[in-house]
């Protein structure tokens, strides 16, 4: 809690969590829900974002002794990064077809729909699924080999929740690939965040994001 409390921390912690919402902000309002105001739900939202980049901020440096947002430009990792996330895109490309007909609510139907699902991803995703929770796990393991297979855990689990909400069951073949995706993903996805910092997760989630648009452009 001491760490938390710092003026340093909860200034980081306010501002990533103002521009983070932002963000996710024209994604609420195209699916908002009319018993709960966006009055009311961007507020909460921002009460959670500055609690889970506060975990960022105070833990992550602290105890895994890597910089949030990296240190030095490594062209060798930002390489493979790339490599990989298009390598994911492209994996992802041949799954959607599938995944499509059971949420098609989660792909872009034109060009501001892709924007804000794409903004939406990039301001919460990464930090809900892996900052903030392997900032938690290391904090109570104090050790990166406890904490990273913990988070990953945790994204699976997470994989899980959002299937279970699905009106139709999803095959089990598909769900076996999406978690061994999630597996795999995971690991790969701390691993740039501890070598070259969140700018490195964000800009692999953006390249995933961009297997859309082909079709977006075929459709206009």
């Amino acid at each position: 809690m001491r760490l938390l409390a710092q003026p340093r921390v909860l200034a980081r912690a306010g501002l990533a969590a103002v521009l983070a919402s932002l963000a996710c902000y024209p994604r609420m309002a195209a699916v908002g829900d009319p018993r709960a105001p966006m009055s009311f739900e961007w507020p909460v939202l921002l009460l959670c974002q500055f609690v889970l980049w506060a975990f960022v901020f105070a833990w992550q440096f602290e105890y895994a002794h890597r910089p949030v947002f990296g240190g030095r430009f490594q062209p060798k990792i930002w390489a493979v990064a790339t490599l990989c996330g298009a390598a994911w895109a492209f994996v992802l490309h041949f799954q959607d077809p599938q995944y499509r007909l059971l949420a098609p609510a989660d792909y872009p139907a034109d060009w501001n729909s892709w924007a804000a699902m794409t903004l939406f991803a990039l301001a919460l995703q990464p930090l809900f699924t892996y900052f903030a929770p392997f900032a938690f796990f290391i904090r109570l393991s104090r050790k990166v080999t406890v904490a990273l297979p913990l988070t990953v855990l945790f994204a699976v689990f997470v994989l899980y929740e959002k299937l279970t909400t699905l009106k139709t069951p999803p095959p089990v073949g598909l769900v076996l690939e999406l978690a061994a995706l999630r597996v795999a993903g995971g690991y790969l996805t701390l691993w740039f965040y501890l070598n070259g910092g969140a700018p490195l997760v964000w800009w692999t989630v953006l390249l995933v994001q961009l297997r859309h648009l082909p079709g977006l452009m075929q459709a206009h």
